[in-house]
């Protein structure tokens, strides 16, 4: 069997921070905590579990940068694992089929982060999601000359680091040989830097006392910096959410590629000659499937998911495009036999003739759970009261989700009037549920079973993609098609109970097991939806083309150092700075404005109404729904009552200004205790605005 090696996670996160030196890494479980590491990147595991941030600040107060950590696993004709370093290798090229013994001595990394936002498109809703006219609008047009665009894309290069140099930064530096770009100087803070890369070698002790070495790669974002080169009167000033000419930031991704350094000792069953010196050989083996990194703001209520999470909505396309998983999404007979496309033309006729598996049954705690309990956790980060007079997503004992009822699937022997009355339940959750095509709908039809003239309004009762033009609208969200499948079995009683039937459950807090735990794990922190233009990235990642495979990234292959492409060729593959360039710039701007909106309902199809020109008097209605209070708090909670996160910092222009520099002061929404985490108590921390000012004391 041929081994491959690949990067894990496929995508990473890593996050802003105002903190110099300070950092953690990345969470790798849905609604983890971030993992505390030392100065070196190195952790150190309490019971086989690496134990989680006690704060989310530095000794002096601040905000510490968020760490993505990457790993190499190697494939042969397992699960994979991952590779350590002074392992004995035994290996065949897939390629090739040249036959290689060694020993694993150590993994040379190579990361390249760019920041294209300011010479992009101008973001402008869904237009551009499926292909930009001609004429559509440029950020920052009145620069017209090429070579002067392109040095506005922000572009240190790319660095390498490894054992024998683990450092390396994306900075600004004085070297003629490398080609770089950078900003002018900016008000109120300019850019030098995109962050910084840690080579770390951790060492991992398995359940029998055997410790091995791990060679880690570490990706650091910037500081948060935002400014604009524009000066004279009233300059700097933002004017728009998403596209303020003048305007950079520090956001960014890019590729993460690995090379193994493995010293031989045979090749095809024989020793290489030896060397002049006794030199060792050492053979460079590059990672077959390598790894992207984004690079964006904190996330200030880390433990509460998204109501779609990234990972959501990158598993829904691969499913149902991709032929990611054949026992949900497929070709009948769903029996076991059936084998994934092999060619472009084998899995064209696949999506044409692929559906849902009918008798696919999910598990409750999995697969179902996991998205009931999201509304609940919401009431930590808004205020339910204000809009519906209360909490109808109580999960506690005869509350609308409450688990006990919901994961009971039909049994023989069940007592009727109880599998009735849990059937109506399950149904009525799914009923209120927006199905594809009604994006546009604030009340969905076919009312309640006992008033049918009564309409609720849609769930999950969030800002869509677009609540604002009138160009493709979509001014409501509603779950993937995957999600909607999964809870339409669920609601028919085609669902396992992994508690009655004594089946593992799901491991909230324990480590990944494997590769692709790890991608999901880590995608899950991240916003799947609401995509105006989002958080980390926006709607380009409902776009097949820029992957390689499930969960990768399809790597440029055209790519030239030192002149990063004005525009974009999906087919070739993507540039470092082309998942970022849509998102807002500056990102604090659309980040202050993403609290709530007033959507427009007096028409199905029109965000902008114009009842005048029908000549009818006809009164605008409007609902203020929320955004992603998950990613953006509004009402939170502290010792004291509850309380507005933001403060007295106004939702326009005026505070998108503000927000500029105020971020690096917000405090977070957490649960540091170890407490049950069906019951957390999620308050407001470690910012300005907590009271009062709570502070973990580090160790404590």
């Amino acid at each position: 069997m041929a081994t491959k090696f690949k990067i894990h996670p496929a995508i990473g996160i890593a996050r802003l921070g105002n903190s110099p030196e300070g950092f953690y890494l990345a969470p790798e479980g849905p609604g983890h905590l971030p993992i505390a590491c030392d100065a070196n990147g190195i952790t150190t595991a309490v019971g086989g579990k690496e134990p989680t941030i006690t704060s989310f600040r530095d000794d002096a107060e601040l905000l510490c940068r968020q760490g993505a950590r990457f790993r190499v696993y190697r494939y042969d004709d397992g699960p994979g694992s991952e590779v350590a370093i002074d392992e004995p290798i035994d290996l065949v090229f897939w390629k090739s089929g040249q036959h290689i013994r060694g020993v694993v001595r150590d993994i040379e990394w190579t990361a390249y982060v760019a920041n294209k936002k300011s010479i992009w498109y101008e973001f402008q809703e869904t237009d551009g999601e499926h292909g930009y006219a001609p004429d559509h609008p440029l950020r920052n047009a009145d620069v017209t000359d090429t070579s002067q665009r392109r040095r506005m894309i922000i572009d240190p290069g790319p660095q390498m680091v490894s054992g024998a140099s683990p450092r390396a930064s994306f900075a600004r530096v004085d070297n003629p040989v490398m080609s770089q770009s950078f900003p002018p100087p900016l008000s109120p803070c300019s850019i030098t830097t995109l962050g910084d890369l840690l080579a770390t070698v951790q060492p991992v002790t398995d359940t029998a006392g055997v410790t091995t070495k791990h060679a880690r790669l570490v990706v650091l974002g910037g500081h948060g910096n935002s400014g604009s080169y524009k000066t004279g009167p009233g300059e700097p000033k933002i004017t728009r959410f998403a596209n303020n000419d003048g305007w950079f930031d520090d956001e960014a991704d890019g590729y993460v590629n690995a090379t193994l350094k493995v010293e031989i000792t045979t090749i095809d069953g024989t020793a290489p000659v030896v060397q002049p010196g006794g030199a060792k050989h050492l053979l460079s083996i590059p990672v077959d499937s390598p790894a992207w990194v984004i690079i964006g703001y904190p996330r200030f209520a880390p433990q509460i998911l998204d109501m779609i999470t990234m990972d959501e909505t990158m598993y829904d396309l691969f499913v149902r495009t991709m032929a990611h998983d054949l026992d949900l999404h497929g070709v009948p007979p769903f029996d076991g036999t059936q084998t994934p496309p092999k060619t472009p033309e084998e899995l064209s006729v696949w999506q044409t003739k692929a559906r849902w598996n009918s008798s696919y049954h999910p598990r409750f705690w999995r697969d179902i759970w996991p998205i009931l309990k999201r509304p609940d956790q919401f009431k930590w980060v808004m205020d339910f009261d204000s809009f519906v007079g209360g909490d109808p997503h109580s999960t506690t004992s005869r509350g609308n989700l409450d688990p006990s009822v919901l994961s009971v699937a039909p049994y023989e022997g069940q007592d009727p009037v109880e599998r009735k009355r849990n059937e109506a339940k399950r149904r009525f959750i799914y009923g209120v549920l927006r199905q594809p095509g009604q994006e546009n709908l604030y009340t969905l039809p076919g009312g309640l079973p006992r008033n049918p003239g009564f309409r609720l309004p849609g769930m999950p009762l969030l800002c869509g993609d677009n609540p604002l033009s009138n160009t493709v609208p979509s001014k409501f969200l509603r779950l993937t098609e995957t999600m909607l499948f999964l809870l339409k079995q669920w609601a028919e009683g085609k669902f396992i109970d992994e508690k009655a039937e004594h089946l593992p459950l799901p491991d909230d807090g324990g480590a990944p097991k494997s590769g692709v735990d790890l991608d999901r794990g880590v995608l899950s922190n991240l916003l799947g939806g609401s995509f105006c233009p989002g958080a980390e990235t926006t709607w380009i990642v409902r776009n097949p083309a820029v992957y390689a495979e499930p969960y990768r990234i399809k790597q440029s292959s055209t790519l030239i150092l030192g002149s990063l492409a004005q525009t974009d060729n999906l087919t070739a593959g993507l540039e470092p700075g082309d998942l970022t360039k849509r998102n807002a710039v500056p990102w604090q701007a659309d980040f202050n404005e993403c609290a709530t909106q007033p959507i427009d309902i007096t028409y199905e199809d029109w965000n902008a109404s114009y009842p005048g020109s029908i000549g009818v008097a006809v009164k605008p209605v409007t609902q203020t729904i929320y955004w992603w209070p998950a990613h953006r708090p509004m009402e939170v909670n502290t010792a004291q009552g509850q309380i507005s996160w933001s403060g007295n910092i106004p939702v326009a222009p005026t505070g998108d200004f503000t927000m500029v520099t105020a971020w690096k002061n917000m405090g977070f929404v957490a649960d540091f205790s170890v407490g049950s985490p069906d019951d957390p108590g999620y308050l407001l921390i470690e910012g300005w605005n907590s009271i009062p000012p709570i502070k973990i004391s580090k160790g404590s």
